[in-house]
């Protein structure tokens, strides 16, 4: 299958009572395409334009290997993995999440988890802390402010008229000390040690990749509070990574 390089205007998940963020449910990506395509070893510089609120049922990017040479890939993957026996087209349940601890025997993971792994490359994401009836984000990023790898699979799916794209989910673990104040779940980070291995391992070979699906050292992340406006995926720019004071406790609130 041909890489795709793509925008999307695909709606993100909505619910009863509006847009709603859930676990890891919001990602930023606003590193130049070069650095991109420095860090994750690609052979195209990506065509990507800077986004710092992309939300579910809209496109992510991820990195894959290229069959044809040593280096990768990326391509574009509506986030919201549907599980590969649903090949409806509508009312597909979307699966923006797989827990490491269930990834290898859930059955709408283990295929893509054994075949079809990949990195899904951030800037940074977003968590809400519940408290006292009230839900504060918060921006968690790289100390060093460069790229992370996100564990990701990935799934092929055809559309009636034979359209073919590809969805994805992101894996989580249990949350470090740095993330636990606010939520006790987070993405895995993969360490650039183990990217490689993340992407090439043979599906014989699988089951060894659940040690690497443990929770980032705490000093890797700063985190702050961000404006209420993320909520709504529609907020898209700079100032939704800028600091703000914690609503609870009008302090700005910086930690890690």
């Amino acid at each position: 299958m041909s890489p795709s390089i793509a925008r999307t205007n695909a709606a993100p998940l909505r619910g009863r009572r509006g847009w709603f963020p859930t676990m890891c449910g919001r990602i930023v990506l606003s590193s130049a395409p070069h650095v991109l395509a420095e860090t994750f070893y690609l052979d195209v510089v990506p065509d990507l334009v800077p986004r710092w609120n992309i939300a579910p049922g809209t496109d992510i990017a991820a990195v894959v290997p290229n069959p044809a040479s040593p280096g990768n890939l990326m391509r574009m993957l509506r986030w919201g993995l549907v599980p590969p026996w649903n090949r409806g087209d509508d009312g597909a349940p979307q699966l923006i999440n797989a827990r490491c601890e269930t990834v290898l025997d859930k059955p709408a993971f283990r295929d893509a988890f054994r075949q079809r792994r990949c990195l899904v490359p951030v800037d940074g994401f977003y968590e809400w802390r519940q408290r006292d009836g009230r839900s504060q984000p918060f921006h968690f990023r790289a100390r060093d402010g460069r790229p992370l790898a996100l564990a990701g699979l990935w799934e092929p799916r055809e559309q009636p008229g034979g359209r073919r794209f590809e969805t994805g989910a992101i894996i989580t673990t249990e949350a470090n000390a740095l993330m636990r104040p606010v939520h006790h779940r987070m993405p895995v980070i993969l360490p650039a040690s183990a990217w490689k291995i993340w992407l090439g391992a043979p599906a014989t070979e699988a089951e060894n990749l659940l040690s690497l699906l443990q929770p980032a050292p705490a000093e890797l992340l700063l985190a702050h509070p961000v404006t209420a406006k993320v909520g709504n995926p529609a907020f898209d720019g700079p100032e939704c990574v800028e600091p703000v004071e914690d609503e609870r406790t009008g302090q700005l609130n910086l930690f890690g």
